[in-house]
């Protein structure tokens, strides 16, 4: 079978004692690289910018993309941090030149 990416979704925080160690055996039982594996990362629901950041940068860690999604987008401005987070990580050219967030201008 020839698979071009596989996505996967981290929804609820509180889920990470679960969700880690099999986001960490699946890449050792591939081998692959983060463009082939992306996870959708689901903020602005019940976490905190703290949570969301912490998702993401262990997921970058364990050499996936993150991809953020914003629960209820249309209530948010632009200007919100959520927002910008979203742009920073969903750009990844920029995600991949600016390492952590407080380092992005936006």
């Amino acid at each position: 079978m020839k698979i071009k990416q596989i996505h996967f979704a981290w929804d609820r925080y509180e889920d990470k004692e679960q969700i880690l160690p099999r986001f960490r055996m699946f890449k050792e039982l591939t081998g692959w690289d983060k463009r082939k594996l992306t996870v959708y990362v689901l903020t602005n629901f019940d976490t905190t910018i703290e949570q969301d950041l912490e998702r993401i940068y262990l997921l970058r860690d364990m050499g996936y993309w993150p991809y953020v999604m914003i629960y209820d987008k249309e209530h948010t401005k632009p200007s919100d941090t959520v927002r910008k987070i979203q742009r920073w990580v969903n750009m990844r050219a920029i995600f991949e030149t600016t390492p952590k967030f407080e380092g992005y201008r936006n």
